[in-house]
């Protein structure tokens, strides 16, 4: 009698559950079910042998911002068992086992992006890079990095990111960390492992390559994981010869839309070499008015050196890139009289191909929401394997929230960021309130139950709530 009321009070809340459960589990939750994260968890040999599986560790990682919880100790530490009863070591060992999580990246978007509709229009590489200032010493391969926004050294890493931009948002691709030769006199020595194992291809790729090989391998990898773009986009500092022309010498490779600067370059224009400067002052009278861009703009064809493939140079004046940030203590540089932009593509125009560089910014966008909202470069961990892992899983929310916000078109993806985080909220309101009526009922009912003798069945009803809440967790609903 006893067990089939609690089925029956276990059904009800069940249905009560299932008919007002939170939206929060559903975008989510359904989602890594969708994506068949266990799968390629699995597939690319990402598990444990005993313990919690992977899937649960990296489901309750990856939440951790939208929970507003900063690290691993607070959603241990603050009333948060709920969603995983796994001690906080399990969580310190799963971030710095030296995964394959590139293969992984590549593999999870690839599923992403077959959920999406038919991509239409034009496709975009992007390569930039960012500073993660870090103020452990003791860090694993920290070096002094010198940051161009504030003008002057910290110590920290540097990453190198390539992303992809299409009408359906802009997705994280792959990133590689690059280590300087100056290092604090109390940080260790770098720890570049064996080249052949995947932490120590991590490591040695970081301190034997520079920015530029880092960024084309890069490129090719992705080229090899069956993306592809028409353009590949970056700054000036990227906007080497050798880089240039290794990108147009890819099989089936994008052509290079990017900045230039004025440097020891030497250009032919009409069959003689010029810096860019002085070749600026050659063709300044010539400038007009661009009714698309409302710059005064002119457009020459040159070759680069070492290449007898013309290319394309606008210059401009009246430009400026947009600020996504204000930095305190950010160094102030003048606004230049004119900028210069190089495309390998000559049958553009020269107002397409500023309109095209100008997609570029979607990578700092990238890098300032990841660093706001998805906790990039803010692990303390002193493991380089831990630091590999969150930039990762920082990368991969963004990717998912893009595409969230494409599927909703909830206008930006700090909005849809908040959003969640306010049902998660909600979640963890009504979880906490159930445990404190829980308490409640265990003391005040105690005494009651003992006199009446009706402890056990109480026990039972008591039981079949706590289940059915149980089973509603969103973290346990997850592929595990």
């Amino acid at each position: 009698m006893i067990n089939t009321k609690c089925k029956k009070f276990k059904g009800e809340i069940e249905n009560y559950l299932r008919n007002s459960q939170n939206q929060f589990e559903c975008k989510i939750d359904r989602l890594f079910t969708s994506l068949k994260i266990k799968t390629w968890l699995c597939r690319t040999n990402i598990i444990k042998k005993d313990g919690y599986p992977a899937s649960h560790l990296f489901f309750v990682l990856f939440m951790l911002p939208l929970l507003k919880l900063n690290n691993i100790h607070c959603f241990c530490s603050k009333g948060w068992k709920q969603w995983s009863h796994s001690g906080k070591d399990a969580f310190y060992r799963f971030k710095q086992n030296a995964f394959r999580w590139r293969s992984f990246v590549y593999k999870f978007l690839a599923e992403l992006f077959k959920k999406h509709t038919a991509i239409k229009g034009q496709q975009f590489f992007v390569i930039d890079d960012t500073v993660l200032p870090k103020r452990g010493k003791h860090i694993e391969n920290v070096s002094f990095i010198y940051d161009h926004c504030l003008g002057r050294s910290v110590l920290g890493y540097c990453l190198v990111k390539l992303g992809l931009l299409s009408q359906n948002g802009y997705y994280p691709l792959d990133f590689s960390f690059w280590f300087s030769s100056t290092r604090h006199s109390k940080s260790p020595a770098p720890v570049i492992g064996d080249p052949r194992s995947i932490s120590g291809r991590r490591s040695f790729e970081a301190a034997n390559s520079t920015k530029l090989e880092l960024a084309l391998e890069m490129l090719k990898r992705a080229i090899d994981c069956g993306f592809s773009a028409d353009y590949v986009l970056f700054d000036s500092w990227y906007a080497w010869p050798s880089l240039i022309g290794a990108i147009r010498d890819i099989k089936n490779g994008p052509h290079v839309i990017c900045r230039l600067k004025d440097s020891k370059t030497l250009f032919v224009y009409q069959g003689k070499k010029y810096r860019l400067s002085a070749l600026y002052q050659k063709v300044k009278g010539q400038l007009h008015k661009s009714k698309r861009t409302g710059l005064l703009i002119k457009r020459v064809t040159v070759k680069m050196p070492g290449s007898d493939k013309p290319v394309i140079i606008v210059f401009a004046k009246g430009y400026s890139e947009p600020e996504t940030e204000t930095i305190k203590g950010k160094k102030q540089e003048p606004k230049p009289e004119w900028v210069a932009f190089l495309s390998t593509d000559d049958r553009l125009q020269a107002a397409t191909i500023i309109k095209h560089y100008t997609k570029r910014w979607s990578t700092e966008v990238c890098f300032k929401e990841c660093k706001q909202l998805m906790s990039l470069g803010k692990d303390h961990s002193q493991n380089f394997d831990a630091q590999v892992f969150a930039a990762t899983i920082s990368f991969l929310r963004y990717a998912v929230l893009s595409y969230l916000n494409e599927a909703e078109n909830t206008g930006s993806k700090g909005i849809l960021f908040e959003h969640l985080a306010d049902e998660a909220a909600q979640i963890t309101y009504v979880q906490r309130l159930w445990q404190f009526f829980r308490a409640l009922f265990a003391t005040s009912f105690s005494k009651i139950f003992e006199l009446f003798e009706i402890e056990e069945e109480f026990q039972s009803y008591f039981y079949a709530l706590e289940q059915a809440v149980v089973d509603f967790i969103p973290a346990l609903g997850c592929e595990t």
